[in-house]
């Protein structure tokens, strides 16, 4: 599993505005390269049902 931690500097930053950012934390698991689950509830689900 890798982690990335990107630092915003505001909410209107390129970042922030790139990636939708509204909230943190911002959870989203990618499986081969494709998106599988956003948001803390969902991402921790798909991480239980790894087990």
């Amino acid at each position: 599993m890798r982690l990335r931690r990107i630092d915003i500097e505001s909410w209107g930053s390129p970042v922030a505005k790139l990636y939708g950012v509204r909230s943190l934390p911002l959870l989203w698991l990618y499986r081969d390269g494709e998106v599988v689950a956003r948001g803390t509830r969902d991402v921790v689900d798909e991480l239980n049902a790894l087990r």
